[in-house]
């Protein structure tokens, strides 16, 4: 097999967004397979990351253990700045000829062919402009159609954005697969007390919660999540706060001044006193009464089923990828109603051991449906096809 070429952009950035998540949730599960091959005596593929040149240390502390890297001539600033611009030199030049994946919805420029794979994630970009990042919308508008037409093959990461690209740029069916996200089973379980209490004290949380999980952007709908929290009856919101965990993105103004209101008039509205890493996320999903994620559009939706695999009960929207990802686990609403959202929210809190026993059991089964390993092979299988 060819050598391939992965973009490791992604993966090295500061911080680590869903993308990056995903690059290396496939990157390991390519890592597994390499494993597996090599103890069964099976040919297997010789895998480069591409990354910038002073990236090497955070390629480094993944402890990939059969996945290589090849540096670029450039820093991550002036390579981004060259490939949001699409003015990047030609990169096979300079590695070499081989199977190309670019994993982050646009691509690189090459000399001898076309990309072989491209993942395109949602089309949030096209159809909810609205709760995009403005230039951001536009840079994706221009380019992954540009991208799209010189790639193989097109990855979606669930059956409705498969559906949705199809569809918007008018594709052979035969050209778009899905390999969907995944959580992986030695990180996301349910943590114990001792843990969680440990976790809370480290970013100065106080009391029971219920926890949203997403970046703090118009399409994650946290401000109907407030509103429906501040419907319920006070004998609950003065003993459960309202936990938001994420960084912030875009278009927050009117969302920080909502939530400042909202305190002022004695709500419990918490934010971790630090960014939480990877590590202690699961303790404080395992800590949290339920995850309530009631985003208007998703191409997956990576925190219900995170929120799944620590047994903690999910509440999340009926729309676009969610329902594929939660099954019959949890409840859905539509996105636009606060008034059914909060009588789900009050229902699971008068009934929440009843309800958590069940999704330590369901939740956790449900969510190893989904496989980085599995992913991965789809990967390899459409390489050259």
């Amino acid at each position: 097999m060819n050598k391939i070429y992965i973009d490791g952009l992604g993966l090295v950035e500061g911080h680590f967004s869903g993308v990056g998540q995903y690059i290396l949730g496939i990157i390991r599960g390519l890592d597994e397979i390499i494993e597996d091959a090599k103890y069964n005596k099976r040919d297997y593929p010789e895998i480069y990351v591409f990354i910038p040149k002073n990236s090497v240390e955070r390629f480094r502390s993944f402890n990939f253990k059969h996945i290589y890297y090849k540096t670029l001539p450039f820093s991550f600033r002036v390579i981004s700045f060259l490939w949001y611009r699409n003015l990047t030199f030609p990169i096979d030049l300079f590695l070499g000829k081989g199977k190309y994946i670019f994993p982050r919805f646009v691509d690189m420029r090459l000399s001898f062919s076309k990309s072989d794979e491209l993942v395109v994630f949602d089309l949030s970009y096209e159809l909810y402009k609205q709760f995009s990042d403005d230039k951001n919308a536009e840079f994706l508008s221009r380019e992954v159609r540009r991208s799209i037409n010189n790639t193989k093959k097109v990855i979606a990461i669930s059956k409705n954005a498969r559906k949705e690209i199809i569809n918007f740029y008018k594709l052979d069916p035969k050209k778009v697969v899905v390999a969907t996200p995944a959580v992986d089973p030695k990180l996301f379980y349910r943590r114990s007390n001792e843990e969680i209490d440990k976790v809370k004290r480290k970013y100065e949380i106080e009391g029971d919660y219920i926890l949203a999980l997403s970046n703090l952007e118009p399409r994650k709908n946290l401000k109907s999540l407030i509103d429906a929290y501040c419907k319920l009856p006070k004998e609950f919101t003065s003993k459960v706060g309202l936990l938001l965990v994420g960084v912030n993105g875009w278009k927050t103004d009117k969302l920080f001044k909502h939530i400042i209101k909202k305190v002022n008039e004695g709500y419990n509205i918490m934010r971790p006193s630090e960014f939480v890493t990877d590590t202690d996320k699961p303790a404080i999903i395992s800590g949290a009464k339920m995850l309530v994620y009631p985003s208007h559009y998703e191409g997956f939706g990576m925190p219900p089923l995170e929120a799944l695999a620590c047994g903690t009960p999910v509440i999340t929207s009926n729309n676009s990828s969610l329902p594929e990802v939660v099954g019959n686990v949890g409840v859905m609403v539509p996105s636009n109603n606060i008034d059914l959202l909060a009588k789900e929210m009050l229902n699971y809190l008068r009934n929440i051991d009843k309800i958590t026993k069940r999704t330590i059991i369901d939740g956790p089964a449900q969510a190893y449906k989904f496989s980085w390993k599995n992913s991965a092979q789809i990967f390899l299988n459409n390489l050259g096809n």
